[in-house]
């Protein structure tokens, strides 16, 4: 008798079955050499800085923080110490340093970390007779010489530079004898040499986040709310490249929150044959939606070091806020911690055009704070007085005077 041949078991193809779809997130500023290019780029694609502007168009939180927090840089504008007795000084300042300029300068500084403008000088070079605002996100600084950064080059959209296209240079503020130079404001970050990361940095997941969550709830009232649906092909198994090709087409269509409520897509070799669905129900999911939402707000003002939400105008049930002398202390906080040391970055680098058109004034920027909620404790000079209050001191002693004989 004849033994049976064992039949040999069909191949089973695991690996072709099974896809792992990998997410990642881009948050971490990367700054990338390219020996081909004389510029420095930022970011992997060279557009990390529309990433920046993409987080605050899409999350509400960010957006709220950056607009107060960088009007209260600006405050109420541009002034200087005792301009009475430097009139024509502090006139040819506010001439040279125009409001619609500094107020750009501000934003782009909390927005995107630095920013820069553009230096013009007289024919002779003797005085600096302009200065303009430049979008920093149009800016890429060159290739350091002997550690000094000489030069930065200019494209008005990064993304779409091609190979043929040829930016144009800018000398450095001090670095050329140019009649047109860019001064490029940053403060200094440990381990990054070029560009600067926003004092966000640790929060622009959140916003993320943020940003998602509004999305996925959109998508699913523009789908009336439905479940995901699984769709069967039951004519067979296609090929592995035939497959792969229709799998990237109905991931592309259909992936990412905004397609929340889709389907999926299977292949079947018949209908007897046919994937099943097990649904998968979350508990609760409205608190867990709304837990996200909480905790991304949460921490986004925790990364732009908001003390209280309504000093950006963000109203919540916390403590801060609730009265009076919390919200003055909550204001004097954020002002000394946050807004103050972002204020001297960018003074320090005006003061440096000033000096070269040899006019010497203390500038400071007039604060939005009420009057009773500043801190005049260790303010001994007038001049300090003034700069604390971005009231002249004349008047400050006046208001005093006229509360105390008020009082009397």
């Amino acid at each position: 008798m004849k033994r049976k041949k064992p039949q040999s078991k069909p191949e089973r193809k695991v690996q072709d079955s099974v896809h792992v779809m990998q997410l990642s997130s881009y948050t971490a500023p990367r700054v990338m050499e390219d020996s081909r290019d004389k510029w420095v780029a930022y970011g992997e694609d060279n557009n990390y800085f529309q990433y920046l502007i993409d987080r605050y168009n899409g999350s509400p939180t960010s957006n709220a923080a950056i607009n107060g927090i960088s009007e209260m840089i600006y405050g109420r504008g541009l002034d200087a110490v005792d301009e009475e007795a430097n009139e024509s000084d502090v006139d040819l300042m506010k001439e040279l340093f125009k409001k619609d300029c500094v107020r750009k300068v501000c934003f782009d500084f909390k927005m995107m970390g630095q920013a820069a403008i553009q230096i013009i000088y007289s024919k002779d070079r003797s005085r600096i007779v302009q200065v303009e605002h430049m979008p920093i996100e149009t800016i890429r600084a060159e290739k350091a010489i002997d550690g000094i950064v000489k030069g930065y080059y200019y494209h008005p959209k990064w993304a779409d530079l091609k190979r043929t296209d040829k930016p144009k240079r800018i000398s450095a503020f001090g670095c050329s004898e140019d009649g047109i130079e860019l001064m490029y404001i940053r403060p200094y970050k440990a381990g990054f040499y070029y560009y600067s990361p926003v004092d966000y940095q640790g929060g622009l997941q959140y916003s993320e986040l943020e940003e998602e969550i509004a999305n996925f709830h959109i998508s699913n009232i523009q789908n009336g709310l439905s479940p995901s649906m699984l769709i069967n092909f039951n004519n067979g198994t296609p090929e592995k490249e035939q497959r792969d090709e229709i799998e990237r087409a109905i991931y592309e269509k259909f992936s990412g929150s905004s397609n929340a409520g889709r389907f999926i897509l299977a292949f079947n070799d018949s209908k007897e044959l046919s994937a099943t669905v097990e649904p998968i129900i979350l508990n609760d999911a409205h608190k867990q939606y709304q837990f996200l939402s909480d905790e991304s707000m949460r921490k986004v003002m925790v990364s732009h070091r908001i003390v209280s939400p309504m000093l950006v105008g963000i109203k919540d049930n916390t403590g801060l806020g609730n009265n009076a002398q919390e919200l003055e202390t909550a204001s004097l906080l954020m002002d000394n911690t946050v807004i103050r040391p972002m204020q001297v970055t960018i003074l320090d680098e005006f003061e440096k055009i000033l000096d070269y058109n040899e006019i010497d004034l203390e500038l400071y920027f007039k604060t939005l704070q009420p009057l009773e909620f500043t801190d005049l404790t260790n303010a001994m000079s007038d001049a300090e007085i003034e700069k604390e209050t971005g009231v002249k001191s004349s008047e400050v002693k006046s208001e005093e005077s006229t509360n105390e004989q008020e009082e009397y």
